[in-house]
């Protein structure tokens, strides 16, 4: 009896994981296809971009990270400054931005930004390639050099 009891254990067991594992799918998808749908929000002078989660990195290495947030994170362009926050918010002027770049994968669309008196850098996950688009065409006229990653996304 007590192998019947050990095999209904461990199958009860492997199904609540994947009741877990479907749930948090499930959440994460519902998550990025709100973001699919949202826009710059305007309010006053400052251009608020919606983000699913953002990530302080180091310069050239976007993919490894060494802070992350997907609860509040947020980019903010100001008429004089850029506003971003992962775990702290920052305010940083444009002039300090020494590159936008642009990087895509499976469920993300990033935005990066890198900077001249730091060596980490902000990567915002828009998850939505117009919205992605937008605000590098805003940095772009507010004079931030562009990744030529970033460029081909604007002329596409």
């Amino acid at each position: 009896m007590s192998d019947m009891q050990d095999i209904v254990f461990i199958m009860a067991a492997v199904l609540l994981l994947g009741i877990f594992w479907l749930i948090l799918f499930l959440f994460i998808k519902s998550r990025m296809l709100a973001a699919k749908h949202k826009r710059i929000e305007i309010t006053g002078n400052s251009a608020r971009v919606p983000l699913v989660a953002a990530f302080s990195g180091w310069k050239g290495v976007p993919w490894i990270c060494w802070s992350s947030s997907n609860l509040k994170p947020s980019l903010i362009l100001h008429p004089d400054a850029i506003e971003y926050r992962v775990i702290k918010t920052r305010r940083k002027s444009y002039d300090a931005v020494s590159r936008v770049d642009y990087r895509q994968s499976i469920g993300t669309t990033n935005i990066i930004l890198e900077f001249s008196d730091s060596l980490s850098s902000f990567v915002g996950n828009t998850a939505n390639k117009n919205l992605a688009r937008d605000v590098i065409e805003q940095l772009a006229q507010k004079g931030c050099p562009l990744s030529p990653r970033a460029e081909r996304l604007l002329a596409a």
